[in-house]
């Protein structure tokens, strides 16, 4: 295999993610092998798990759209941690 620039610069993001004293063979075969794990499950069953906790993540960030009882929280909250 070729070290390019794009796979030496994909080494270097990875390598505070894989083990130390790794070879550079063991580096691309890690990241072969979690690739190719990654992309089966985006393919099983059309669930990209990525793109599933933006989704979730953006509906944090509108509390309107959350689907949580905020005020239901708030309630517990204050009967599990009464003030004074």
């Amino acid at each position: 295999m070729t070290e390019d620039s794009e796979l030496a610069r994909a080494l270097r993001s990875a390598a505070p993610f894989l083990p130390d004293g790794l070879s550079r063979a063991g580096q691309v075969r890690e990241l072969a092998l979690v690739g190719a794990n990654r992309l089966i499950e985006r393919d099983a069953g059309g669930v990209d798990r990525a793109a599933g906790l933006r989704r979730l993540a953006a509906g944090f960030a509108d509390p309107a759209r959350a689907g949580v009882d905020w005020g239901a929280l708030r309630e517990g909250k204050r009967h599990a941690w009464p003030a004074g």
